[in-house]
Formats: C-alpha cells, structure tokens, sequence
C-alpha cells in the first residue's frame, strides 16, 4: 500500500459515511500495515507526508503496536529505537501548533512506551561499564529545549505526565511474572534517580506562578499567610494550559507507585479513604517543608472558580496522606497545623467552593483524608483546635447538610460521603478514651475535643433536614432511594455511629419525629409524602439499631440503658407495622395502643389479607429495621433482657419468641400478597434465611407456631408466590429477572429445610415427617408422571437407544406449563437438599426421589434439551444431589442407592451430551454473548461441577462398573470428553467459573483416573496439555495448585509405567508429540517459581 491509498482508507476509517461492511473491510486492510518489514520507515514517512490528521494518527497507533509486537524481539534494535525517539521529540518540537490533540496523543504515549521499555538498555558503544550511562534516562535534559514559548514547554510537561503515567501503570504487555519484575524493576528505579527532581520541578514553576501573580494584584510575595479574599486571576490561554499541566505533573508526582506493587493511587479495589502515599525518605524534608502546603493552598485563593483549584487541593489530599512513619511527632504535628490551618482559612471563605462542584467534593476529600491518617488525640493538640472544629461544623451544618441550598449548586452523594465520614470516624476513635486521657495528662492545658457539643447537633440536623425535604423534593428522593438504597444507607451507617454519641438525646429526636409522623399518617387523606418521611426515618431507626456493636464508653450510656432506648424505637416500629398490617386487611378502627397491643397478640397466620402490600416502600423499610434488630439482638450471640422490658411494658411481648414469631408472621404475611414487587419478595425471602442461619435462631424458630403451621402448610394456596402463574409487579429500579422468583424459591426452601432438619429425631418417625412435608411435591410429581406414562422408563432404559425415541406430544398439559411445574419442583428440591446436610435426612429424602420420581427429571431433559430455562435449574438440582456435603451420602450397605443414583446422573448427562450439546453446537451463534453463556457454557460449567462431585464425592467404588459391564462410568467420562471437543481454549480460559470447573475436575480425574488422561487420543491430550501450560500462568493460586498436582501426578504415572515395563503405546506417543509443550511447562513454572513474589 502506498501513502496515497493509506490516506484514502484513513478518511474512511476513521470519518464515517460508510457502510459496516466498508468500515470492517478497511480495518482489515489497515491492520495488516503493522506487519510489513519496513513498518518503522513507512510510518515515518505517513507523519512527513499526511495530508489529514487521521493518517497521522494512524502512522502514531500502528507504531505502538509495531514496538509492542517487537519490544521483547532483537529485530528492533537499540539504534532503530534510539532514532524513533529522536524523531518523535524533534517532530513534536517542530509540529506541536498544529497536531491534533489525539495526534498528539498517541505520539506521547509512544515515546513514554519507548522511554520505558529501554529504560536499561546501554549503548552498543558503550566501553566502560564502570561508568554507565543510560541514553533513555536521560529525557529531562532533551526536553530543556521545549521550554522556549508556553506551547512547546505544554508539550514538554504532557511528555512528563505520560511517562509517569507510563512508567507508574504496568501496561497491557506486563501481565507475566517476568514482564512485572522487569516493569517492577524499571519503577523502582525512576523513583529513586528522578521523580523527586520532576516534582520539585513543578512546585518551583507553581511558585512563581503565586509570586507573579501576588505582585499583578499587590499582594505581598509572602507564602505565609493567605490572602483575606478570593480572586480570580485569568490568565491568557496558552499560559493557563501550562499552569494547569505543571499542577497535574505535581499530582502525578504525589500519586506514582512508590512501591512498584502494580497498583496506582486511584485503584478501584482500595478505599479512598485508606490510601496512604509511600513517600521514600529522600522526601522527608519536602514533605516537612510548609511552603508546600501553602503553595497549594494558595492556588484555592487567587484562581477561584477555575479548574487548577481542584487539582491544587487533590495535590493535599495525597500529602495528608503521607505515610506516619517518615514523620516523628513534632513532625506530624507541624504538617497538621499546616494543613488545618489553610482548610480553617478556606473554610473562612467558602464561596469559592460553593460556586465549583469539583473544587467542593476535592476539598470534603481532603477532611476525610485528613482523619484517615490522623489521629484524634493528635488533632486536638493543633493550634486554635477549637476554632477548627467549629468552623468545620458550621460548614457542614451550612452547606453540606443543609438541603435548601442543592436548589444554588448540585452537591454530590459522594462530597456529603467524605464530610460525614469524617465525623463517623473522629467519633469512633472516642472508644480509645485511654489515649485522649494520656494526651489531656502529658498537655499543661488540655483541650477538649468538643464532638459532644458539635456531633448531636450534625445528627439531630440531617434528620431533620431530610424530613423536612422530602414533602417535596423529589430529586433528593429519588438520590436516596434509587438504586437499592446504597447512597442512604451509607449515610446512615455512618450518621448512626455519630447517633451514639449522645444516645439520649438521638432517642428523643426519633421518638419525637416518628410520633409526629405517625399521627400525620393516620389523618392525611393522601400518605405519599408522609410515606417518603416514614420510610426514611424507618431505615434511621434501623441503622441506629445496627450501631449497637459499637462502645463508647467514655461518653456515651452503658449498654444496659441503649437497649433500653431501643426498646422505645422497637415498639413504635411494631405499632407501625400493625397498623399496615390493618390497612392491607381493609380495617379501619383507629390505631390506638390497645388496638395495636390486641393485633400484636390475636393476630393468626390464617388472617385474611389483601391482594397488594398496602405500601411497598413502608414494607421495605419495616424489613430492613428488623433484619438491623436481628443482627444486633436475635441469634447466637444477641442476647439482652433490658430491651423486653420495655416491649412488655408497651405491647405484653416477654421474650425473644414472642417478638419472633410477630415477625415470621410478618414474613410469611408479605409471602401471601398475590400481587408483589421483586424487590419486597427478595428481600421478605432473605430475610425470612438470614433468621435460619445459626443453631440458636433455628432452635428457637421450630418452637413457633406459625412455623409448624408453614411446614404442614407450605402450598401454593397459602403462598401465591410459589404458584408459576403468579401475578408479577414489576419495580422500576428492580435488578431482577423474569425468573427471580423461580429462583428465590431454592433459597426460600433451603430456609425451610434447615427447620426441618432441626426436628429430625433420628427414629422411624423421621420418614413420616418428610412424607408428610413432601405432600405437595409428590401431588406435582405425579402430576408429571401422569404427563410423562407414555415415555419409557429411563431406570431400564438402554441409553444407547435415546436418539430413537419419538417426539414428545403431551395432552394433559401445555408445554410452557409443565416447563413452569418443572423449573419449580427442581428449584424446590435443590433447596430442600442444600439443607438436608445428614445422613438420616438424606436418606429420607432420596428414599422419596427414588424410583417413583427421578427418572422423571430424565425425561425433562430429553423433552426440554433445547429450553435453557429448564436445563440449567435441572443440571444445578443433580448437582446439589450428588455432593457429599458432610459425608451425607453415606448409604446402608444392604442398599444400591448410591449405585442407582449414580447410574441415573450418568444417564441424565447422557442426555445432555447427545441432545443438549449437539442442539446447541449446530443452532446457536458464538457471537450473541449472554445466550450463548447460558444456554452452553453454564450448563457446561454445571456437568463438570456434577462429575467431579461424583467422582470425589466417595460413595460409589467405580471398579464395579467395568466389572459387570455397566457402560454408565464410562458414558460420564464421555460427556467430559464430548465437552473438550465442543468448547474453545480461548472460552475455556476467558470464563473465571468456567476455568476454575475445568482445573478443579482436571484435578480430581488427575488423582481418580489418571491412567484415563494420559492415554487420551493425541489432539485431546494436546488439548489438556496445552491448558495445564496456560494454567501456570494463571494469577489464581487454586489453578496452579491444580496444574501442579497434574503434573505431580501424571509425571509420577509415566515413572512408575516406564519402570514397570508397562506403559501404553498411546501414552509414549503422546509425550513424544508433545515433547516441546512439556518444556514450556517447565518453563512458566520455573518463571512462576522465580518471579511470583514479585
């Protein structure tokens, strides 16, 4: 391809105006550029020569990939790289006016990449090794000469930012162990010879910029102090860009991987709050140094209201977080003074904050950084300590938490977050009394830290400024209750800790405002704003409740008396409860105490109720208190007396089971709406499992009655929601799928099947009880058997004959219908046998299955092989069946069940290898992702799940299949193989759930049948092989733990094989087939030996 035609395709990649079929047709056509020999060369003429900017950037991006192809090879070699960094600096120096900013772009991110890669590498004319030097670390010194105009020294400072970038982030290419350590290597060493210089660098330009314009103004030149108002200095264009790059080369400085770990400062998976900046000690007199602090500081009070404010103040959230131990105390103190006094002088002249939402959630930042990494014995020895913390309270009080001021300026979820945190946590360090003691003891004039003062009155605000705003604010409402609520309850988690502070005084708050509320709520003639108010002082109450775990003891109650206030929160959330409870049954006698005490005390499963939850969000809101009471007083270890002394007083409940069993009818009273939200009926059901977790809590559930009564009674009838055809209420916000319900029905039994389990007496009545429970599933299961009489059946079926089998055409039912009752019943079961972990229970239950029903799930699959929505809940039910948990399956040795259950779990893969598999491998596209995930690769992910189950599973001696000529072992060794075939390495390995199966059940055939892999056909072994290779190179240790035991093994084999003189034909041809495959085994594990603690 010449330049010309280059050009042409350019403009039709990258401009648009064609059709898919060009665009794809040109990208081709391009991508084969990178391949010619003489890329470097052509790519250099594109730049000299482009007419358009997109052939620029196409000569820029296929250089990177040219030098990323290459980098590792000697066809590029020192001099060809040495040149091509040379030539992009002089084509920048000369073109910089005129590039386009992607251009420009790329064309730095090539020389950061090749400034790196050679960062080690010496010059072939290089004699004296004594007295290195390194071509590429020398940088600095050849962009000196871009600092002749503002825009080329823009230029130089975007070459510095990439190259930290660059150097800072392992890039695509470093994923090995050997690339990191080299990358590793590389960072440490840039760390070391020249970031300190780069950011000095910056902060002298910063400096004079302050100087400069403090003297435009007729300020003094002094840093010392700032000046008494805001302005904002504008500054022409180009010298603006250059101001704001040298700001962003001090933050890329202060947030460069000191450690070389791989991760930057902005890594996703390490809270803000918690990060800390691993200055080395060259650093120390630096980061000592006040002028620093006040450098940025001063940014804030002369560019007010433009972008180099937020980066100035996210350059001192980095320095507040400076590790502790590089500081002595007399240190630490100084920095703090330093860093409070200039928030204490922002805080003084906030409107500059106020008028820029970046610069607002930068500076509340910078707050909850501050405590992060400071303590709060340390905090009250700063100068004017009280001075700071009234300011800082006036402004949260103010502007943060004050709702009426969103309608001058939008404030962010996230800047309320760091405020609040803020608080929380200076709070939480009161439980460490001792060291505020000490401090106060070894201080001539002690401070007080004042949050007594301060923090009730932070508290008592947010309350009642959210209950104020919602009557009709409707964005604040839709911020905290959109998206499952995470933005309120992460204000509430951290405003309930505050609460404890005073807990007295937060107990009357609620008290006061939920009595107000609820008188309101009974006369209003339309509830929807006072429902908003309701729920949301609900989940205050509910949090607060939850913060019971935390002890001041310095300021706050003794535990004794909080359980008492939360007895007072507790009985108006029942009053409130039973009140809905009335609404939804159509009553309407007044909700006075003794009507409330009476409904608490009658009430019975069996009463009537409405079709609809009367308020959805009221609902949610009672279920979320409860499951706080729960955690706090419920279970093993939530014990306390104190708090039933308040609800006998009020509402006659003595004890844990009576309040109990007022919530399991709460729950099972949601569970019989035939009209529910998913929302309410995922949560009634997790909350209704969370009560089954723990021996205690279910000791205490089986002796309720309502409980009794839903064991004997647990029908469709009494609970629509079990019903296939239920009626569905769709939430707006709701993140569940059609099938939600279908699938909370597993965790909805496995709840019931832990209570039932608890009542197992290990005697003959055992068998009664489950017989008795199983009654509805053995009405549905007859149902299909009726449905399914004209099928063989498939407990004497010859598997070989499947295929034979006509089409099946039923007239008892439709098929859609008999798909629901199955998805049902399997879902069901899969519950109940999740909780069935003993032998006993196991055995009744199998007992029940087999041979009246499980041959009936056979016939599912043979009929439903090519509906996803059946096979997958069928395969995940045999899985549950087949795994041993707690050596369950643990059969009597006069009976074959374990035999007969294995025989039928092979048949049932059977089916799913010759009909599934092939249905799936001739119809559905790998291009369409999410089916092509459900329908092949997770039922895939299941049958591997299922043999391995059955091979480690320890119940069934696998030698008597092959002695009576049961072909069913082998038929299950055959879905492993027909799976192999049908899945691609790239699928194999791209899927986390799908590798982890496959490595796992490599493992175990590794350990069971290793004789079965090693003398598989060559292309499979070479398949196998081929993913052991690529299994060390697996940042998962549990995968390499498994290849090594492979190898371990299978290596093992062969010695023991070749030394018998019995080793198989097909085993050496396949060593020696892959002969080189086995070295570069070798060869990843002795780099994962060398370089994994890297």
């Amino acid at each position: 391809m010449d330049a010309l035609e280059i050009e042409h395709l350019c403009g039709q990649l990258y401009s648009g105006g064609v059709s898919s079929e060009q665009l794809r047709t040109v990208s081709q056509r391009l991508e084969t550029f990178v391949s010619q020999p003489n890329c470097l060369s052509q790519c250099r003429i594109l730049l000299d020569r482009a007419l358009t900017p997109y052939t620029q950037f196409f000569g820029a991006t296929t250089l990177i990939k040219y030098f990323n192809r290459s980098s590792n090879q000697p066809s590029v070699s020192f001099t060809e790289r040495f040149e091509l960094r040379t030539y992009i600096l002089e084509y920048l120096y000369k073109h910089n006016r005129s590039l386009a900013p992607f251009v420009l772009a790329e064309l730095v991110k090539l020389y950061a990449r090749l400034t790196k890669n050679s960062w080690f590498d010496l010059s072939p004319n290089t004699t004296n090794l004594n007295n290195e030097i390194y071509p590429f670390q020398t940088f600095t010194d050849d962009l000196l000469k871009f600092q002749i105009d503002p825009p080329h020294f823009s230029v130089a400072l975007q070459l510095l930012i990439a190259i930290l970038s660059e150097i800072s982030v392992p890039n695509d290419e470093e994923t090995s162990a050997r690339a990191f350590s080299k990358h590793r290597k590389i960072c440490i060493s840039f760390r070391d010879t020249k970031l300190l210089d780069i950011y000095l660098f910056a902060c002298q330009y910063l400096r004079d910029v302050i100087i400069n314009q403090k003297k435009v103004l007729g300020l003094s030149n002094d840093l010392n102090d700032y000046p008494k108002t805001i302005t904002s200095v504008q500054l022409q264009g180009d010298y603006y860009l250059v101001v704001e790059k040298l700001l962003s080369l001090a933050l890329a400085c202060l947030t460069y991987d000191y450690l070389g770990t791989g991760s930057s400062i902005h890594d996703v998976d390490v809270s803000d709050e918690n990060q800390t900046l691993q200055v080395p000690l060259a650093w120390h007199d630096h980061v000592v140094d006040g002028s620093f602090y006040r450098l940025f500081f001063s940014y804030y009070f002369l560019f007010s209201n433009t972008s180099l404010v937020p980066l100035a103040i996210s350059c001192l959230v980095q320095l507040s977080s400076v590790r502790r131990s590089l500081l002595n105390t007399n240190e630490r103190l100084t920095v703090l003074n330093h860093m409070t006094y200039g928030i204490r002088s922002i805080l003084e002249q906030a409107a500059g904050l106020l008028a820029d939402e970046k610069s607002l959630h930068e500076f509340c930042r910078l707050i909850a950084r501050l405590k992060s990494n400071t303590q709060l014995h340390e905090l009250i020895r700063i100068d004017n300590y009280p001075l700071f913390i009234e300011t800082l309270f006036r402004f949260t009080i103010d502007h943060l938490l004050s709702v009426h001021h969103h309608r001058q300026y939008h404030l962010s979820p996230n800047t309320l977050h760091y405020i609040l945190s803020f608080w929380s946590k200076i709070v939480a360090f009161l439980s460490h009394s001792s060291k505020l003691s000490e401090s106060s003891s070894s201080n001539d004039s002690p401070t007080s830290h004042l949050l007594d003062i301060y923090v009730p009155q932070i508290v008592c605000y947010y309350v009642q400024s959210r209950l104020d705003a919602l009557n009709n604010d409707d964005v604040l409402y839709m911020e905290l209750f959109d998206n499952d609520q995470t933005i309120l309850q992460q204000q509430l988690e951290m405003i309930s800790i505050m609460s404890r502070l005073d807990y007295n005084k937060t107990c009357a708050l609620l008290c006061t405002c939920f009595d107000d509320l609820a008188q309101q709520y009974q006369q209003a003639a339309n509830s929807e704003t006072v429902e908003r108010r309701f729920t949301f002082l609900i989940y205050v109450l509910g949090c607060v409740i939850g913060a019971r775990g935390i002890t001041l003891t310095s300021l706050s109650l003794p535990t004794d008396d909080q359980d008492l206030f939360d007895g007072e929160l507790v009985v108006r959330v029942l009053q409130l409860m039973t009140y809905i409870q009335q609404k939804t049954a159509g009553e309407t006698q007044n909700n006075n105490k003794n009507s409330i005490n009476t409904a608490i005390t009658t009430t019975t499963t069996t009463d009537k109720i409405g079709s609809t939850p009367y308020s959805e969000r009221l609902e949610l809101a009672v279920l979320f208190f409860f499951e706080q009471f729960r955690r706090q007083y419920i279970g093993d270890h939530g014990r306390s007396n104190k708090i039933y002394q308040v609800l006998f007083k009020h509402l006659g409940i003595a004890d844990e089971e009576q309040l109990l069993s007022i919530f399991i009818k709460k729950l099972f009273t949601n569970l019989q709406y035939s009209t529910i939200t998913d929302k309410l009926i995922e949560r009634t059901v997790g909350c209704f499992s969370d009560l089954s977790q723990g021996y205690q809590s279910v000791r205490r559930l089986v002796k309720l009655d309502p409980i009794q009564y839903f064991i004997n009674n647990h029908t469709q009838d009494l609970f629509p929601f079990l019903h296939h055809t239920s009626t569905t209420k769709r939430s707006n916000n709701s993140n569940i799928t059609a099938s939600s319900w279908s699938r909370l029905r597993t965790t909805f039994y496995a709840a019931v099947g832990r209570m039932l389990m608890h009542e197992f007496r290990y005697d003959e009545d055992d068998d009664d009880r489950v017989e008795a429970f199983m009654t509805p599933f053995t009405n549905h299961c007859n149902r299909l058997v009726q449905i399914f009489k004209d099928f063989p059946d498939f407990t004497a079926f010859n598997v070989g004959q499947f295929a034979t089998m006509g089409q099946f055409n039923p007239t008892l039912a439709s098929l859609d219908e008999i798909q629901s009752l199955i998805i049902g019943i399997v879902r069901d079961l899969r519950g109940i046998c999740s909780a069935f972990v003993s032998k006993q229970a196991y055995s009744s239950l199998f007992d029940w299955l087999y041979p009246s029903y499980l041959p009936l799930f056979l016939k599912a699959l043979y009929v439903f092989y090519d509906r996803a929505d059946v096979y997958n809940p069928l395969l995940k039910f045999f899985h549950e069946l087949t795994s041993n948990r707690q050596e369950r399956l643990a059969f009597d040795s006069t009976k074959p069940s374990a035999y007969l259950l294995f025989r039928a779990t092979s048949n049932l893969l059977y089916i799913f290898q010759t009909k599934t598999i092939v249905h799936v491998n001739a119809t559905l596209p790998e291009t369409d992702g999410i089916l092509f995930y459900k329908s092949k690769l997770k039922p895939i992910i299941t049958c591997l799940r299922i043999i391995r189950a059955c091979l480690i599973g320890n119940y069934v001696n696998f030698g008597v299949f092959h002695l009576y000529s049961d072909p069913c072992f082998d038929n299950c060794l055959q879905v492993f193989l027909s799976i192999l075939t049908s899945i691609k390495q790239t699928h194999l390995l791209a899927y986390p759930k799908l590798t982890l199966s496959y490595f796992t059940l490599i493992e175990t055939l590794s350990l069971v049948q290793i004789d079965f892999l090693a003398n598989l056909t060559t292309p499979l072994f070479g398949y196998v092989l081929e993913t052991i290779s690529e299994g060390f190179l697996s940042p998962e240790q549990t995968i390499q733990n498994s290849c090594c035991i492979f190898l371990d093994t299978f290596l093992s084999y062969i010695f023991r094989s070749v030394k018998k003189s019995n080793a198989s034909a097909s085993l050496m041809a396949n060593i020696n087939e892959y002969g080189n495959l086995f070295r570069q085994i070798l060869v990843n594990l002795l780099n994962g030996i060398i370089f994994a603690e890297c």
